[in-house]
């Protein structure tokens, strides 16, 4: 004789607790994000991230300046709330690079970075809406990891906003840093980083002005920080870029006060020791060594000419040769003109001055 069937509750109630319990632990430990593209993040990730939140709005930093320099935060093209700290001191990576070096890690090496800056020339809604012009100063920016850029027209707030539309057009991975307005009220400009996102990282809360209560600097120098995005955090390169745009009018007062300038962002309270300044200095080789008087600053574009008329130097980089080991070497400035086979008509729609560029390692004290 067949036994009647028997319920088991047992076992749906089994199921509701797992059901119950899991629930619970995924809410506990994960965050869903999204409407339309949902992301789940660790919570643990969430917390850790909550602290880098862009912001904007403008108020000193608590840090030390150097010889009357001040620091004052600048707006940030948009809040990167799930970006990763850059809060990693300098000794922490290095005692890590020594400790992998004990255990015989090897070192993984990477593309190196390039890291350029570009005077735009008096870049504004004219350059921008010309097809040709647009197109020659996309293609330029297209070819750094991060570029510094001066000269852009304050007269309309979005033009780097719509430069970098520009340039992501069917590869949107460029982001930018954005000073506010700086300048003389006649002929204000914008100071910008542009850079790419898959090569590096940058700490909007740690992005500032660097201005000099007399007014010796007609523009106010952009300060960032960055970090390679393709090592590991322990090994990635951390680095301040200073974007400087040298008065023509007030060239020698204001060259004068570049390795002070550099001081103080070395003093800003971040224990960052590789600084990179960069952009339209108004002086030559010869000239930026006698201001910088046989210290361990170089500059590291030489003899090389930086217009496209091949008549003068005026843009070049600035680094610590006693502590940016991560150099590797090999600087110049780019000759747009003939890599894109333009006439001078072409290039001069662009801009007249050349970016100058040097390359690094993207790991912290370099591919050893």
């Amino acid at each position: 004789m067949t036994e009647p069937s028997n319920p088991r509750p047992i076992q749906p109630l089994i199921f509701v607790l797992a059901l119950v319990g899991g629930g619970w632990y995924f809410f506990d430990n994960y965050q869903v994000r999204g409407l339309d593209r949902v992301s789940v993040m660790p919570l643990d990730d969430v917390r850790t991230n909550a602290s880098f939140a862009g912001f904007r709005d403008e108020g000193s930093v608590d840090s030390p300046s150097d010889q009357g320099m001040s620091l004052t935060r600048m707006w940030s093209s948009q809040d990167l709330s799930d970006a990763t700290s850059l809060r990693r001191t300098i000794d922490d990576v290095r005692s890590d690079e020594r400790a992998n070096s004990s255990r015989g890690v090897a070192t993984q090496r990477l593309e190196s970075i390039r890291i350029a800056s570009w005077s735009l020339d008096d870049f504004g809604p004219t350059k921008l809406l010309s097809n040709d012009s647009r197109r020659t100063v996309c293609r330029v920016l297209r070819q750094f990891d991060v570029i510094a850029i001066q000269q852009v027209a304050a007269v309309e707030s979005d033009l780097v906003t719509r430069l970098v539309d520009a340039v992501n057009e069917g590869d949107p991975r460029y982001d930018f840093v954005l000073s506010k307005p700086t300048g003389p009220t006649d002929r204000p400009e914008h100071l910008a980083f542009i850079f790419d996102t898959t090569r590096v990282e940058v700490d909007r809360t740690q992005t500032y002005s660097l201005t000099d209560p007399s007014n010796s600097i007609n523009y106010d120098p952009l300060v960032g920080w960055f970090r390679t995005a393709e090592p590991s955090r322990d090994a990635a390169w951390t680095f301040s870029l200073v974007n400087v745009r040298v008065d023509l009018a007030n060239a020698a007062a204001e060259v004068a006060l570049l390795p002070s300038m550099i001081t103080a962002v070395r003093r800003d309270g971040r224990g960052e020791d590789d600084v990179v300044m960069l952009g339209l200095l108004q002086a030559d080789d010869t000239y930026l060594r006698s201001v910088l008087n046989g210290g361990t600053h170089e500059s590291i574009v030489r003899n090389g000419m930086t217009d496209i008329y091949n008549q003068y130097q005026t843009s070049n980089l600035l680094i610590d040769a006693a502590s940016t080991s991560e150099y590797v070497g090999r600087s110049g400035a780019f000759d747009f003109l003939r890599v894109f086979n333009l006439s001078l008509a072409e290039a001069e729609a662009a801009s007249k001055n050349l970016p100058v560029f040097a390359e690094f390692s993207p790991v912290e004290g370099g591919v050893r």
